[in-house]
């Protein structure tokens, strides 16, 4: 895996290349500021598949570098991991807003480290093979990549969402205590099987990425976080203190994807059918495990999706 790490203490940079060359990262890059990382970018013949910023640096800070470095169409999907000192609530947001994959904090803890970027190697060893596959499958293949019913597909184009494997990484970054002002809200296309089916994995994901835009839309008076977590379900991040009726946005959400149907129509594919579960609050038995609020709020979407099919049958008969 080929790394660029930045950060502008050259001391530091010492202790982390022994340390990164300890857990076997030899093919390391080293920069001391957020230019000198652009121009080694700009220069790579061969592209960087992982970044690691420090956020507090002169002039470009680590959160700029990393909202410039997801910019770029090479590297919407690389993983990029912020390892700073800087361990407040507020830095912390700012840095997954920007698009950061992860977020460790100083000093260095190689076990801590090594078991994170142990993670994103697989993840960037997958996109290679995907992309490797895709480059033997000709143009059009290419155009159109192929995602699995299961797959996480990226939605970065939408306002407010990031992937999927970030926010866990978010709610880990906040610990339970923090994380405790903070609420899930779940979402589930119920028709989701039956539209890859149909209309097939190129236009199963531009289906999501318009069911994640209203979404998006619905919640934009909300700070909100979403992510979109394969299989049809989607889970969005609220502060706790903001209230949200799970049937009144249900039926909002419904109204802004029936907007779509005209476009949908002419494609002779369903609208997806989206149902909205209760809120969950991060709280005393999510210690060990924050991300455990993620797969309850889905499981409440589930569980409204089985209500909402059962009441939808009762009418029809």
């Amino acid at each position: 895996m080929k790394i660029l790490a930045v950060d502008d203490d050259p001391e530091f940079l010492v202790l982390f290349e022994d340390a990164l060359s300890n857990m076997g990262y030899s093919n390391v890059t080293f920069a001391e500021s957020g230019a000198e990382a652009l121009d080694l970018i700009s220069k790579a013949q061969i592209p960087f598949d992982c970044f690691i910023l420090d956020i507090q640096m002169p002039g470009m800070d680590g959160i700029e570098l990393c909202e410039a470095i997801r910019s770029m169409p090479e590297y919407d999907k690389a993983p990029i991991v912020m390892n700073t000192i800087m361990s407040d609530r507020a830095h912390i947001d700012r840095a997954f807003a920007a698009g950061a994959t992860d977020y460790l904090t100083k000093p260095i803890d190689e076990i801590e480290i090594n078991t994170r970027l142990g993670v994103l190697h697989t993840l960037v060893r997958e996109r290679i093979r995907t992309q490797h596959a895709i480059n033997h499958g000709g143009a059009d293949v290419f155009a159109k990549p192929s995602y699995r019913f299961a797959d996480q597909i990226p939605m970065q184009r939408v306002a407010g969402t990031i992937e999927y494997l970030a926010m866990e990484n978010y709610l880990k970054t906040l610990g339970v205590f923090r994380a405790l002002s903070t609420k899930a809200v779940g979402f589930h296309v119920i028709n989701g099987q039956q539209l890859f089916d149909e209309a097939g994995a190129s236009i199963f994901s531009e289906v999501m990425i318009d069911v994640a835009t209203c979404i998006s839309d619905c919640l934009k008076t909300h700070s909100r976080m979403i992510s979109y977590a394969g299989k049809g379900d989607f889970v969005c991040l609220l502060s706790r203190v903001e209230a949200v009726d799970s049937f009144q946005l249900g039926e909002e959400l419904r109204m802004s994807i029936a907007e779509f149907g005209h476009i949908y129509d002419e494609l002779n594919i369903h609208l997806p059918m989206v149902t909205v579960g209760p809120a969950v609050g991060c709280k005393a038995l999510h210690m060990a495990s924050p991300t455990r609020i993620l797969d309850e709020a889905i499981l409440n979407a589930r569980s409204a999706a089985r209500h909402f099919t059962g009441f939808a049958e009762s009418l029809a008969r």
